[in-house]
């Protein structure tokens, strides 16, 4: 604990030596005292160390933090380190952007967060105690913490869905499909079936051209990721930065947060993007919401309520009527593959599937083999169940193994090239059967790539005779797919803050305020300290000493000449902001400079934040003005 102390002891003396010199004197001066000359910097430095190293002034900074400093930090513990506009842009919704403005620079003022490279972060000094008291609520809004058990897009969904397009032998939603998912609104199926066509179409798991085909070793390696990093996959496939990696911590991050808020209004979920795409560098993008209503992770009943999504897949028995219908609760493994050869019928808490001849023909032209059928079976449910359908299957097995329809190429070639055909490894996953010594079937798909081969081992190869010109199409091979595959098995729960804080429960020091009233100081020595302890800098009656670090911070009413003099003090300075109250509006900015007109009435040039669209200000039409100080590295 003493290293790790030390370290941040380091960062902390690092971080500081780096603020410009009004800013540096001014800390210094707030919490040190009076400067003597000559100084050495760097023992200053050292001494602002040693006081906040101190355990009595570390537990005074953590006491006095109320519920909005602790929005702000649970912010930065969800983005990590963050310009303080982009600080000031997140929270506009919750809190007008000058309160937002102030606080952020009374934490500056305060050393809980310190400008590193032009970033906000925790001290160093604090870290650990400040991470401690961060917390998702009341940063994401309240609610209840109980997550919906409303359905939504996972593996068993996905499975359900390959085993229809099969029975249906095309991949378009049809109402009567509500029936077969009765948990899902019939509009929200809808949503769900289109998208999952589409994402499965364009990486090539499923094939709607000329007929409905399934890539089964491609849906084999989607079925193996749990729901978890199977909706990662489905959201970084909509996505137009789907193939960055940090599109898939985003998503990762993303259900992780909202599985723990369990519920979420629009504004807060709308945070939660903002901040998360903020965190992990990609730009924010608006149809995320939709995209994770379409694939049921949130669901809308007031506010935004979210789906248990599983990470473990349980394994139930399965219950084999006499109709050849199989039954089953809860998940089934990774590698299940029933979905292959029967065809759903109901999808709710009780899955129904239904072994028919069609939906075993269809198993053994997609090249599941009748002993991977007879081995899952008997894997799976008890002898009583599956021994009468075993034998049903066995019999409709022998029948379809008669005859064997290939769609090929017939390669036919002499002994010595049919010795190189047979025995080179390259070939192999292209040849479909020998049927003589010197002839081969052939893959039709594939043809370019096993002619090439053969050409590389020194073969003279003609073109292919055909008594009708036949166009073959290459199919495109989605390399999409294997980087979103990638991606989504990388991806697991995040580490989070607490859901719940406790409520801050402020009180000032009255000992500390009564010590600075009844000082032997003149009324603006004491003006200047009240005003430091109010802002919450006082920590230590050493830091009672007859001093103003602060001349003025606000003028307003009929005080002209004040209010002139606070906007020259702040005019070119870029680690001050002003806070004007017009009569019908508040504005934050920054002064750029003060001029006069030929009458002499000042006029007051400003770039408002955060647009910074430049305006100018008779100060005199100004009610108030207030110095708000940044600590700008």
């Amino acid at each position: 604990m003493d290293q790790l102390t030390d370290h941040a002891q380091q960062q902390f003396m690092k971080i500081l030596s780096r603020y410009s010199e009004d800013t540096y004197f001014y800390l210094v001066r707030n919490y040190l005292g009076i400067v003597t000359t000559p100084f050495h910097k760097p023992q200053l430095t050292a001494r602002l160390s040693q006081f906040f190293s101190q355990k009595a002034h570390r537990n005074r900074m953590l006491e006095m933090l109320d519920e909005l400093d602790l929005v702000i930090l649970s912010l930065l513990s969800v983005t990590g380190p963050l310009a303080s506009e982009a600080v000031m842009d997140l929270l506009k919704g919750s809190y007008s952007y000058g309160t937002v403005l102030r606080r952020v620079a009374n934490l500056q003022e305060r050393l809980v967060l310190l400008t590193d490279e032009g970033n906000l972060i925790f001290n160093p000094i604090l870290s650990d105690e400040l991470a401690a008291r961060c917390s998702l609520r009341p940063l994401f809004g309240e609610g209840e913490q109980q997550l919906s058990d409303s359905p939504y897009c996972g593996t068993e969904f996905i499975r359900a869905y390959l085993s229809l397009v099969a029975k249906e032998s095309k991949a378009t939603y049809r109402d009567e499909y509500t029936r077969l998912f009765p948990s899902f609104e019939p509009e929200r199926l809808e949503q769900l079936f289109n998208a999952l066509t589409q994402v499965l179409t364009q990486n090539l798991i499923l094939t709607v051209e000329k007929k409905v085909s399934i890539d089964y070793n491609k849906a084999h390696a989607l079925l193996r990721l749990d729901d978890h990093q199977l909706l990662c996959l489905l959201l970084c496939s909509q996505s137009s930065a789907a193939m960055k990696e940090n599109t898939f911590s985003f998503c990762s991050d993303l259900l992780s947060y909202l599985k723990a808020l369990t519920q979420v209004d629009t504004n807060s979920l709308k945070l939660l993007i903002r901040a998360l795409s903020l965190k992990h560098g990609i730009a924010y993008d608006s149809e995320v919401l939709t995209n994770l209503s379409t694939w049921g992770v949130i669901s809308l009943d007031g506010v935004w309520k979210v789906a248990d999504v599983a990470t473990e897949q349980p394994s139930n028995a399965l219950l084999i009527d006499s109709d050849q219908t199989i039954s089953y609760q809860g998940s089934r493994p990774k590698d299940d593959i029933l979905y292959r050869f029967s065809f759903v019928e109901v999808l709710d808490r009780q899955k129904r599937y239904h072994i028919t001849k069609e939906s075993f023909l269809w198993a053994l032209d997609s090249g599941l083999s009748y002993t991977e059928i007879e081995q899952y079976l008997q894997e799976n449910s008890s002898s009583a169940m599956h021994s009468l359908l075993l034998k049903q299957l066995g019999m409709l097995n022998e029948r379809y193994q008669s005859i064997t329809v290939y769609d090929a190429l017939l390669l036919n070639c002499d002994e010595r090239t049919a010795h190189v055909v047979q025995n080179l490894p390259s070939l192999a996953e292209h040849r479909y059967k020998n049927i003589s010594p010197t002839l081969f079937l052939m893959r039709r798909e594939s043809e370019e790539t096993w002619r090439q081969i053969l050409v590389s081992a020194g073969l003279l190869v003609g073109a292919t005779r055909s008594y009708e010109k036949i166009e073959v199409q290459k199919r495109k091979e989605a390399l999409s797919f294997s980087l979103l595959l990638q991606g989504s098995e990388r991806c697991r729960r995040c580490d989070l803050p607490k859901v719940n804080g406790q409520k801050p429960q402020v009180s000032p020091d009255e000992a500390l305020k009564q010590e600075i009233e009844l000082a032997p100081f003149t009324s603006a020595q004491k003006q200047d300290l009240l005003h430091r302890f109010q802002a919450k800098l006082i920590l230590s009656s050493s830091q009672i000493v007859a001093q103003v670090i602060n001349t003025a911070i606000e003028a307003g009413g009929f005080d002209y000449q004040g209010k002139v003099s606070l906007a020259r003090q702040a005019a070119g300075r870029k680690d001050v902001a002003l806070q004007l109250q017009l009569t019908d509006q508040e504005l934050v900015v920054q002064a750029l400079e003060v001029a006069y007109t030929v009458q002499r009435e000042a006029l007051l040039k400003v770039a408002v934040m955060p647009t910074m669209e430049v305006k100018i200000l008779p100060i005199s039409k100004i009610f108030l003005i207030r110095l708000v100080r940044f600590h700008v590295s």
